[in-house]
């Protein structure tokens, strides 16, 4: 019989980036998330080369202690639940704690943030699960995250994403879902250096337009209704506003996106 071994980080952290990063727009979608559970109001978003080269969000929200950003790269470690008990209570995006680690395992990451109320702000940074000291740097209130050279150290993942086009489709994919289900921030979306994407935070009008234009608010139905304890609000298209796919649809429970089924085809078949 084989020996058994107790895996060291550098190799779990590894396995755990197979299931967390899947392509550039996991990290992306980590990292907003983190910024819409600090509370931010401000989010900008910046990728170059779909993604591949570079990551970096930016946020107004609650920021991290210094004494808690070396933590922050640790595996399963997390500010939203304390306890087994918070479980039945989660009210964040996210929540395991193992997305940092992973990240950090397979790309150059640097993390900078000022707590509220903290006289500066200090940075981190870590590459290939090796952590840098915590050192001051400048930054406003807030937190700034960049992923560089995605799975720089394991060319077999970097051999399965997509063409810069593709990943960059896939990223703005997203980001305009998070444009759409959190109308009350501002997101600022960059793409290569050039503004793609702008919405400033003034409601669900506002972001239906920065995402699919001003026109199709005209083409659209609001609703918004109560019935056995569940409130459905939102925009359907006209009867005659149709596209081939469903490729505009968006569906989101409790202010997470969600991709499922049988509310596709609920939807479809309400038609």
């Amino acid at each position: 019989m084989a020996k058994i071994n107790i895996l060291d980080s550098s190799v779990y952290n590894r396995i755990a980036a197979g299931e967390v990063v899947d392509r550039p727009y996991s990290v992306v979608k980590e990292f907003i998330e983190n910024s819409i559970d600090a509370g931010a109001k401000n989010i900008s978003v910046a990728i170059e080369r779909g993604g591949k080269d570079l990551i970096s969000v930016t946020d107004d929200g609650a920021g991290i202690e210094s004494s808690d950003l070396a933590a922050a790269f640790l595996p399963h470690a997390t500010s939203k639940i304390a306890k087994a008990e918070d479980l039945d209570v989660i009210r964040t995006l996210g929540f395991r704690g193992e997305a940092l680690a992973s990240i950090a395992s397979v790309a150059k990451v640097t993390l900078r943030s000022r707590a509220k109320g903290a006289a500066e702000a200090y940075e981190i940074s870590c590459a290939g699960g090796e952590i840098s000291p915590v050192l001051p740097c400048a930054l406003g209130a807030g937190t700034e995250i960049t992923a560089e050279n995605l799975f720089f150290n394991t060319p077999v993942r970097a051999k399965f994403m997509r063409t810069d086009k593709g990943e960059e489709g896939e990223i703005t994919n997203f980001v305009q879902r998070f444009v759409l289900g959190n109308p009350e921030i501002s997101f600022t979306y960059s793409i290569d250096g050039k503004i793609a994407l702008q919405s400033f935070g003034g409601g669900l009008d506002e972001a239906v337009a920065a995402v699919y234009g001003a026109s199709a608010i005209a083409q659209c139905y609001q609703i918004d209704a109560v019935k056995h304890g569940i409130r459905i609000r939102g925009y359907i298209g006209r009867p005659d506003f149709t596209k081939a796919n469903r490729t505009y649809q968006s569906t989101f429970v409790n202010g997470r996106y969600v991709t499922n089924n049988t509310v596709s085809s609920a939807i479809s078949n309400a038609y």
